[in-house]
């Protein structure tokens, strides 16, 4: 189990998540095929707009929601009571090897700004065990999956078969506990 630095919504540090990344990637000299910001080249907007089309209600499709979570219009569950933080048990219900959309959220100005990436789950949960956030998503680039760590600490799982993924692995903690 790693240990992740305490995260609040009123740390100093939130302006500068973008930053605090690519402050991670350069110490832990993390390979662009692992992981990587979306250029403004790279139509990211576009993307982030498939994400809310796919996933979110209507309402929500025609202004950026602070979070996604809040609005999701297929079935979903979610669980609060994981063993240790929610992000440890992502490696066990996405593919180590396959390429993601990886977003944080950060409040610039009153306003959420989504920071957009692409990785592989293991390298992501490396990078934010050292980071401070408030919300993070993990989508399948095919926009088959949604799975999101909101500010209560909820694992949320939504699309495909992630929900059942979900339950199963939760099942598998609370049958060890009993």
């Amino acid at each position: 189990m790693h240990t992740r630095k305490k995260r609040h919504i009123l740390n100093q540090n939130w302006a500068s998540l973008r930053s605090q990344v690519s402050r991670v990637m350069a110490e832990k000299k993390i390979d662009e095929i692992n992981f990587r910001a979306l250029s403004p080249h790279e139509n990211w907007y576009e993307i982030q707009q498939n994400i809310i089309k796919t996933f979110c209600v209507p309402a929500y499709q025609h202004q950026k929601p602070a979070w996604l979570w809040n609005g999701l219009k297929s079935d979903y569950v979610s669980f609060s009571d994981f063993p240790g933080w929610p992000e440890e048990h992502l490696d066990k219900i996405i593919e180590p090897g396959e390429l993601i959309w990886f977003i944080v959220n950060e409040t610039i100005n009153e306003q959420t700004k989504f920071w957009l990436y692409e990785g592989k789950i293991n390298t992501i949960l490396e990078i934010i065990q050292e980071i401070h956030f408030d919300e993070l998503y993990f989508i399948s680039k095919k926009y088959e999956w949604l799975i999101c760590i909101n500010h209560h600490d909820y694992l949320i799982a939504t699309g495909g078969d992630m929900p059942d993924k979900l339950v199963k692995l939760h099942s598998s903690y609370s049958s060890t506990t009993e």
